[in-house]
């Protein structure tokens, strides 16, 4: 019902991901098999502006189906009980909206999808499974007020921090669910207690749970700042990385050096047959890490600024702290701020705002 047709992701000839479509008409018994797979399917690419009924196709994932192991871990950690009232924040292919009216009953649900398109599609499937919540079309950072309070609030799409809007609409002791992403792509999955309009506290959870990122956070293009990086990466003098590439797909890690090196992005490219990792800042400043034999790698630099010796200075804070995992960091949420901290709040790292982070 709520999969009715998705993509299939798969590496093309220059190792560009592309986009084969899965479509319940044309085979059946396999898009029924997909559709109960526990993994993430794109449902939409740019925005709707990129479609395929045959070939593959390349895109920017901009909707999907979440694994459903993770819709369940979500649903089970909001920690619902009867008579309760849940925003969902982001309804994609709602399938968690049907779940939660199932739960609690249609009254008692609320949800709102930024794209007007998949708002309606996901109006008309609920509809025709007889259920009739609150649905809104817009930014889901707003809320949905006809409704509030909320005894529970979810974000089913990743905010880069969690809204004033949000705390003013839970009731005390309500629980905000979400998994707030930053410039480096690295998840940070929290549940928030509400103790007032004015501020809400919890700790993040050692768990892997993302949804597709807030459409409207300002973010910079990769094109512009990587091409004048590739052409300097030509001329620059390599040096010996302290780093393992590997490290840099540690989780924790990486949320770490976010929080360090807010507005960063980081993009994988294949140069003169090198599979490289880079990192981009908008002030135009860039280092790329390439693989060499034996499990090293050599790092090349370049811009306004030393970006690869602050990488290592806080991959070094983070090795210092005792590599901590997710639930050692916790957020503090005022109408003003997102506060993340590190053991107690009083030990403050970083500060969440809408499109970036920034250190402490």
């Amino acid at each position: 019902m709520f999969l009715p047709e998705f993509f299939r992701d798969g590496s093309g000839a220059d190792g560009v991901t592309e986009y084969t479509p899965v479509l319940r008409d044309r085979d059946p018994t396999e898009w029924l098999r997909l559709c109960y797979e526990n993994k993430t399917w794109v449902t939409q690419l740019d925005n709707g502006a990129t479609t395929s009924t045959d070939a593959p196709v390349r895109g920017v994932p901009t909707s999907s189906s979440t694994l459903p192991g993770s819709v369940v871990r979500m649903l089970e950690d909001l920690d619902v009980t009867d008579g309760m009232s849940v925003f969902q924040a982001g309804g994609g292919s709602d399938y968690s909206t049907a779940l939660l009216c199932e739960r609690l009953g249609d009254r008692f649900v609320a949800r709102a999808e930024y794209d007007p398109g998949l708002s309606d599609l996901g109006r008309e499937r609920l509809a025709s499974l007889g259920h009739h919540p609150r649905v809104v079309t817009g930014d889901a950072d707003a809320g949905c007020p006809e409704r509030a309070p909320y005894d529970r609030i979810m974000a089913t799409y990743s905010p880069t921090h969690i809204p004033a809007a949000w705390l003013e609409q839970s009731a005390p002791g309500g629980v905000i669910l979400a998994s707030l992403v930053g410039s480096l792509g690295a998840y940070g999955y929290v549940r928030v207690r509400v103790e007032s309009p004015e501020l809400a506290r919890g700790r993040f959870i050692d768990s892997t749970v993302s949804f597709m990122p807030d459409r409207d956070a300002p973010t910079s293009e990769v094109g512009p700042l990587l091409r004048p990086a590739v052409d300097e990466r030509q001329r620059a003098e390599g040096m010996l990385s302290n780093i393992a590439p590997a490290m840099l797909s540690v989780p924790s890690l990486m949320w770490a050096v976010q929080l360090r090196l807010p507005g960063t992005l980081t993009v994988g490219l294949k140069l003169n047959g090198v599979a490289s990792r880079w990192f981009l800042h908008p002030d135009g400043s860039w280092a790329a890490l390439e693989p060499s034999l034996g499990g090293t790698a050599h790092v090349f630099q370049g811009g306004p600024r030393n970006l690869w010796f602050a990488i290592e200075a806080a991959v070094s804070e983070w090795f210092c702290a005792g590599c901590p995992e997710l639930g050692r960091y916790g957020l503090t949420v005022t109408p003003e701020e997102n506060v993340v901290w590190l053991d107690n709040p009083s030990h403050r790292i970083g500060t969440l705002e809408r499109g970036r982070a920034r250190a402490t």
